[in-house]
């Protein structure tokens, strides 16, 4: 009996139930697992995804960004490459320290424990199977956590490392597959309709007298440059003398006057002689 019950111990103390949130997460929100197993319990959490990388030359390549490790060194750090003659693992946190694998079969699998917490950049690579164009890359990160007096766990992921698709979650032996979605630029306009709508009415007036206003100015602008023009032009012109008006009688009425007073000295001349 005692043998039974130490046999049954261990596994009473699996996770008795967890959840995740959010169940639909985008990229770069922050996966909160929550659980209970046994009091003061070790419980096991894993995520792990793949991406399929294209290889160039009979190489290929991959870059993970802002890669956080929480605290505690309770954690394993693991990378397989899938058609790949071998593969490099180089992690850079202040230095770049790398640690590499040949192929066994068509795997190369890079394993590293105790990873210091922190943020890093990781970067894989290597050299393609007989030149095969894609390489396929699965990353797991394991971290161990330890339960509450009240068999209470919680861990926080954050998944801005993780690109847009499936990746798996798995606690105290359960896996359950999670859909991670890309982040959408949404447009949003600089007033809601609504408020279009009211400005455009409150101020329509005020707009249609700025364009009157606008319109006869540009009248006025340009009937003022038509009348600089005339000047310019009337300024460039030779000026011509004008005809000046002579005082008195006209000349034909002094001819006659003159001729008049001839006849008549004539006259008076021809009189005398008689």
């Amino acid at each position: 009996m005692i043998l039974a019950l130490l046999t049954i111990l261990p596994a009473a103390a699996a996770v008795d139930s967890w959840e995740i949130s959010p169940e639909n997460p985008t990229l770069g929100d922050t996966l909160r697992i929550k659980g209970s197993a046994s009091p003061e319990e070790e419980v096991e959490i894993q995520v792990s995804f793949e991406k399929d990388v294209q290889a160039s030359g009979g190489e290929y390549e991959y870059i993970l960004e802002d890669v956080k490790i929480p605290d505690g060194f309770n954690n394993r750090f693991t990378v397989q490459a899938s058609d790949a003659r071998n593969l490099n693992v180089r992690v850079k946190m202040l230095i770049w320290i790398t640690k590499s694998s040949e192929a066994s079969g068509n795997i190369a699998t890079v394993t590293q424990s105790s990873v210091p917490p922190g943020t890093y950049q990781i970067k894989m690579d290597g050299d393609a199977k007989n030149g095969d164009s894609t390489v396929n890359l699965k990353i797991t990160a394991v971290q161990r956590i330890k339960a509450d007096s009240g068999g209470d766990f919680s861990y926080s992921y954050n998944t801005k490392a993780v690109p847009p698709g499936d990746f798996k979650v798995s606690v105290g032996g359960t896996t359950r597959k999670v859909t991670l979605k890309g982040k959408t630029l949404a447009i949003t306009p600089a007033h809601p309709l609504e408020e279009i709508e009211t400005v455009t009415e409150k101020n329509s007036s005020e707009i249609r007298e700025k364009m009157e206003n606008n319109t006869e100015a540009v009248l006025n602008s340009d009937q003022d440059s038509e009348n600089v023009e005339h000047e310019e032009v009337h300024k460039s012109q030779p000026v011509k003398p004008q005809p000046v008006e002579k005082s008195g009688l006209p000349v034909d009425t002094v001819y006659m006057l003159g001729g008049m007073v001839a006849a008549l000295l004539i006259l008076i001349l021809y009189s005398k002689r008689k």
